[in-house]
């Protein structure tokens, strides 16, 4: 056993040097079960399957991962046929509901991600930020069931039937984000006439209903933490996305 004072045998130099080697082995064991644990805890690892191999990825919100370990590491991943709310802040309003609320319901999509196991297929195409485009089936119809989440399409054609009856389910029994009322969109993007698109600008909504995409045409300008609301009663925070995190983050994301 270690002590912080070895004892000495004088008559035994080689249990010595053994006594001591022991002692800084199990420093060392302690030292790095402590990193470990500590980076453990910086990134909450979860199980995945990404088609069909077992790898382990970070959910930083619930639509979104990176990969931590397995032969894709390193990646990012959006996860499509589905949306979590925004979560650098509270960005979401709509009825009665605070954006603080609102904002706590994205986050708890990303804590029930982090605590599942899922399996995810991609034909590795990427969105428009280089992120693999993943589905997730049995991850969507959970969230969905719990009103973490709802349906969505980047179309005009509406969501899958079985995911359609769980959200019906979620709304008439008022859980997450149901809890104040259903609009009748919901708004999941907002773009800047001045961002430098393109001739066309418009904010994408979600129809609550079937989710189906449709777009909000416009040529505004918007500014940072300025609300931007639609007829249908759905708001959005807008913020630029080089200001929704780090050391330029908008005053209006900040605690």
């Amino acid at each position: 056993m270690c002590s912080s004072t070895p004892t000495l045998h004088l008559s035994s130099p080689g249990s010595i040097a053994r006594t001591l080697n022991f002692c800084r082995l199990s420093v060392w064991l302690v030292v790095s079960s402590l990193l470990i644990a500590s980076a453990s805890q910086a990134k909450p690892a979860t199980r995945v399957f990404l088609n069909g191999t077992e790898s382990t990825v970070y959910f930083n919100d619930g639509d979104s991962f990176q990969v931590l370990e397995g032969p894709l590491r390193g990646t990012k991943a959006r996860l499509s046929g589905f949306n979590t709310l925004e979560s650098f802040g509270p960005a979401h309003r709509w009825g009665t509901w605070d954006p603080h609320e609102l904002y706590t319901i994205a986050k708890e999509a990303a804590l029930n991600a982090r605590r599942g196991t899922w399996h995810c297929n991609s034909d590795m195409a990427k969105d428009g930020y280089g992120r693999i485009l993943w589905h997730c089936e049995d991850l969507i119809l959970d969230d969905i069931r719990k009103g973490l989440a709802h349906v969505m399409t980047v179309t005009a054609e509406p969501a899958p039937a079985k995911q359609l009856e769980l959200q019906k389910l979620a709304q008439a029994e008022k859980l997450g984000m149901w809890a104040k009322g259903i609009p009748p969109f919901i708004l999941t993007s907002l773009h800047s006439a001045d961002e430098g698109a393109g001739a066309e600008t418009y904010n994408r909504l979600i129809s609550t209903a079937d989710g189906h995409t449709e777009k909000w045409k416009h040529q505004d300008d918007y500014k940072d933490c300025q609300w931007v609301c639609h007829p249908s009663g759905a708001c959005m925070l807008y913020v630029g996305f080089q200001r929704r995190y780090g050391a330029n983050q908008a005053e209006c994301l900040k605690p």
